[in-house]
């Protein structure tokens, strides 16, 4: 079944209305400070103050913040420096913390997180209260894209918009970059909604039958064409799997099975057809992400069989045999893993990935023996993302967006 979303005619009224409201302002609190979504630059400050000064207290009389050296305003207004990290050339020692409290500073809960254009776009919430928004990767105004969401879950940004799953609603959004327009429904299911993946043809999403490693009608890899905006619900039927993240290259769809004895598989973009790319059961596949050659991913049980501890898995892209471990609890001297979400590019040696039970973002080379690196350690990271030179995540409990120099 296809549900009409009409993508280009709803863009041609986005372009007029955005012109419009060019003048209206978002505001959010970041860290000690009130900031406003209008009228501020990449630090966050006036764009009369001089290189390397920020306004950040709302006093348009003065540029009162050397953000060059700032540990609390390092680069951008309310860009923390975490751990006693330094500043210096607007740019902090180790973690900086660019955003945090959301959907508010009472009740934080951060999720999944994407980079695009030069900005981060994170989901937080897990009931009615929720929200989306997204900050410049240098930290400063937080501009929200939406509220009021029902659990926002997965997140994907293309050139058209924004893209998420509310899982509670169980329904797939889209929304302009910069528009103070509604949220538009792009699909209304009766299962639910999970990851989210795009690139400027394609946006597609997961969904499942029912409760996490259930499997059943509904079950499903949907499409959305950005051609005609056309959301199709029959593009990946399977109602003997449980699907939960998924990824994207130019030709394919890579999708977890999350399941007790779940898979991870490989859809074309073109047919639909479906082959599965690993040996062998595994035990509830969370996480996902492709490189150029490879598909990695996160085992994480999370309790639910205490024989398996969890895993960092890779894989043939092209469907040969050769499916190796990565990383597994016994190759670390810190107990009680909960391994989270997965990241990957194609210039990076590295497979970077969070760990919420022992609090960690953690790396290690792709192939060979050595040892895990610990990036950084404290909180509850859970999305993850990289971009340039750094690695992204936020952190679940304290609603934040972190980054990191890789």
């Amino acid at each position: 079944m296809s549900q009409a979303f009409g993508i280009g005619v709803m863009l041609g009224v986005a372009a007029v209305a955005a012109v419009a409201a060019v003048a209206a302002a978002c505001t959010s609190v970041l860290g000690d400070f009130e900031v406003g979504g209008d009228g501020t630059g990449a630090t966050g400050g006036s764009s009369a103050c001089a290189t390397g000064t920020a306004d950040c207290d709302g006093n348009p009389d003065d540029c009162e913040v050397d953000v060059s050296d700032d540990p609390q305003n390092c680069g951008a207004c309310g860009t923390l420096c975490l751990d006693g990290g330094t500043c210096a050339a607007g740019a902090c020692s180790g973690a900086a913390e660019i955003a945090r409290g959301y959907p508010t500073p009472e009740s934080p809960n951060a999720k999944f997180l994407v980079v695009y254009g030069g900005e981060v776009y994170w989901t937080a919430g897990e009931g009615q209260g929720g929200s989306v928004q997204k900050v410049s990767i240098h930290g400063g105004p937080v501009t929200t894209i939406a509220a009021d969401q029902n659990a926002p879950y997965g997140i994907a940004v293309n050139q058209k918009g924004v893209f998420w799953s509310n899982l509670n609603d169980t329904n797939i959004l889209w929304k302009e970059h910069n528009a103070a327009s509604t949220p538009k429904v792009v699909f209304d299911s009766d299962h639910a909604t999970l990851g989210v993946a795009a690139d400027e043809l394609d946006v597609f999403w997961a969904q499942r039958s029912g409760a996490i490693g259930a499997p059943g009608d509904g079950s499903l890899i949907g499409r959305i064409p950005m051609s005609d905006g056309r959301a199709d619900d029959e593009f990946h039927e399977d109602r003997d799997t449980s699907p939960h993240l998924i990824a994207l290259d130019g030709e394919h769809v890579f999708w977890v099975d999350r399941r007790q004895s779940g898979s991870v598989n490989r859809t074309s973009r073109r047919t639909g057809e479906t082959i599965r790319l690993t040996e062998g059961a595994q035990v509830y596949p969370y996480a996902i992400a492709v490189d150029r050659d490879h598909v990695y991913w996160t085992n994480s049980p999370r309790g639910r069989d205490n024989d398996e501890p969890g895993a960092v898995m890779r894989a043939p892209k092209n469907g040969a045999r050769g499916m190796t471990v990565v990383w597994t609890p016994e190759q670390d001297d810190v107990q009680n893993s909960t391994l989270d979400c997965i990241a990957v590019d194609d210039n990076d040696d590295h497979v970077y990935w969070t760990d919420q039970g022992s609090s960690r973002v953690l790396r290690k080379r792709k192939s060979g023996p050595t040892k895990q690196e610990v990036l950084h350690e404290g909180g509850t990271p859970r999305g993850i993302a990289l971009h340039g030179e750094y690695v992204y995540w936020v952190d679940e409990k304290t609603g934040a967006v972190r980054k990191l120099h890789r």
